[in-house]
């Protein structure tokens, strides 16, 4: 199954206003083409109090979600960082949403439990590096974590604490230097050689027991407020001033409770930069009933500075250009 139709603007931009616009493209001159722009104002970031260009959609049909197993979910779009595009420490980039966020502090995103939902935006950090910012059942993940009570939320840590608990990259992994291996995809006809298989050092990680695959010079990190970063650099690396194809291939773990066959990919540039194979997405795992929150499929287009804490806010006005927002169904991992 395929999304048919074009995203299309609830209502009209006010420039100055909203966090979009749309522009001709900006690279390509000669191109006849329109491409969506998103504005980050100058000292905006997570919480400066700014309109974030963010939006989800529900482009797939139910009829994609008809078998007894998930089928792959595949999410494809192109971006271009505006030239000179100033890093600063980072910030969010679209991805999947999956399941329900309602409940007690149960959004997967801005520090929630991810309980019932998953998300797989991804993340720009400093010097243009990449990275797969995962959330999803941080009870599966963080077992040690107490649950939130709705009185209270893990986001009233202060921000400086929270961005002190990130810089210290909790349970980081060492990426050996001898375990290179050849990469084929028969369905692209691609030979690329450079991905590792990640190390896991500490069996408290919470990453332990997935099979994971980065790029050589990447690292995880395992954070159980806000999302688990895989992958961060490496060959995982954006530039400024040329289109990127990002592409995520995504299936849902089965039905049980916290059954461990969910898979994910993310490839840039046509080039794999994460596969993680044994995941938990959900904790409920896919559900073959069509009235199921795993059938919630959702396009998340959430994009800003930060980070909670003004040492991410970008110094000027800034943009990203988005075009070509693809997302398809398949019975198979189909690389195309």
């Amino acid at each position: 199954m395929e999304l048919t139709k074009p995203l299309r603007l609830a209502k009209k931009l006010v420039p100055g206003t909203d966090p979009f616009d749309i522009v001709s493209d900006p690279i390509v001159k000669k191109s006849k083409g329109r491409v969506l722009r998103s504005l980050y104002p100058a000292n905006s970031y997570a919480r400066s109090g700014d309109r974030h260009a963010q939006f989800t959609s529900t482009p797939l049909p139910k009829g994609a979600f008809a078998g007894s197993k998930s089928p792959f979910i595949r999410l494809e779009y192109q971006m271009l960082f505006q030239p000179g595009f100033k890093w600063v420490l980072g910030g969010k980039l679209p991805g999947i949403l999956v399941g329900t966020e309602s409940g007690c502090n149960g959004a997967c995103s801005g520090g929630g439990s991810a309980e019932n939902c998953f998300s797989t935006r991804m993340m720009w950090r400093a010097q243009g590096e990449g990275e797969l910012y995962l959330y999803a059942a941080k009870s599966v993940y963080f077992p040690k974590e107490k649950p939130d009570r709705c009185s209270r939320s893990l986001d009233k840590r202060s921000p400086e604490a929270l961005f002190n608990l990130e810089q210290k990259q909790i349970n980081t992994y060492a990426i050996p230097s001898d375990d290179e291996y050849e990469y084929y995809n028969e369905t692209s006809s691609m030979n690329t050689r450079g991905f590792h298989t990640s190390a896991d050092s500490s069996k408290s990680s919470c990453l332990n027991g997935i099979k994971l695959k980065i790029t050589p010079g990447s690292r995880n990190m395992c954070n159980p407020v806000y999302g688990i970063s895989i992958g961060r650099g490496g060959s995982f690396k954006f530039k400024s001033g040329v289109w990127h194809n990002v592409t995520q291939i995504v299936r849902i773990n089965s039905k049980g409770n916290a059954v461990r066959d969910g898979y994910l990919a993310v490839y840039l540039d046509g080039k794999p930069v994460v596969q993680a194979e044994n995941l938990v997405l959900l904790k409920k795992g896919y559900n073959s009933n069509k009235s199921a929150t795993s059938h919630d499929v959702k396009f998340m287009f959430s994009s800003f500075f930060g980070g909670a804490t003004k040492q991410y806010a970008t110094p000027t006005a800034q943009w990203i250009a988005w075009k070509g927002f693809k997302m398809t169904t398949s019975v198979k991992n189909v690389w195309k």
